[in-house]
């Protein structure tokens, strides 16, 4: 129960990466707000309503202001406060700087990075109540380059590093921030980046050959480590980026 009577909000709820962290959160003792833009999320909600545990949706769209906002007052109205938010809601499409249709650049940099802004604006003076903890769910393609894919690896990185500013800014107000980087983790956030190349199989493969460990991730491997993160556990962990990634970034 290492988030027992917190309340936390995570987006991208509806499926994959935060799914997980909605459900292990729940189990962990947490009340939870859980948003994402598809209707997906009631089911996680539910899931965690089955459990005897509190939960409370919102369905809206990261990149946008008042979105975020409902978000932060669902928690305040829901459970009283707000004492950790895990932003892993994300998109992506393949593309360079001469392929990527400018709708598309737009339109990834608005819910991978602008989004980060939204919540952030929106949560912080409710967390800087109570202290409490911001995470990110970057990539690790926010720490190194790959092909074709721009506007993802180019919004992950300046999320990494919005972390470490944010950090600096309000550590005196007792709030910690931190990215987590997970590597190719099994989700169909994943698939879906396969299905977009011309040999799904071979795209497959080839990412799977960049992990030393030899495997995708799971999305219970990277709950547990937003959760630690999150927790009291990293009470002197701030402005860190941790890396999940099955060794990809070291090479």
């Amino acid at each position: 129960m290492r988030v027992q009577g917190k309340t936390v909000l995570v987006t991208g709820a509806g499926s994959g990466i935060g799914r997980a962290i909605a459900l292990l959160f729940a189990v962990e003792g947490a009340s939870v707000v859980a948003s994402d833009i598809s209707d997906n999320v009631v089911q996680t909600v539910e899931q965690i309503r089955a459990q005897g545990r509190q939960a409370a949706v919102v369905i809206g769209d990261v990149g946008d202001q008042s979105a975020c906002n409902q978000m932060v007052n669902t928690a305040l109205e829901s459970f009283g406060g707000l004492h950790a938010v895990i932003h892993a809601a994300a998109i992506s499409r393949k593309g360079t700087v001469t392929t990527m249709k400018e709708e598309d650049w737009l339109d990834i940099l608005n819910v991978n990075l602008n989004s980060v802004f939204y919540l952030s604006k929106a949560a912080v003076p409710l967390l800087s109540r109570e202290g409490g903890a911001i995470l990110f769910i970057a990539s690790q393609l926010g720490l190194v380059g790959t092909q074709d894919s721009i506007a993802y690896s180019a919004a992950k990185g300046a999320v990494v590093n919005m972390a470490r500013s944010m950090a600096l800014d309000h550590a005196q107000d007792g709030i910690r921030v931190n990215s987590l980087c997970p590597g190719p983790v099994d989700t169909p956030f994943l698939h879906a980046s396969f299905l977009r190349q011309a040999d799904p199989e071979r795209a497959r493969m080839l990412s799977l050959d960049k992990i030393p460990l030899g495997r995708f991730g799971t999305s219970q491997e990277i709950a547990n480590a937003a959760l630690f993160l999150a927790s009291d556990e990293a009470s002197f962990i701030t402005g860190a980026t941790l890396v999940a990634d099955g060794g990809y970034t070291a090479r």
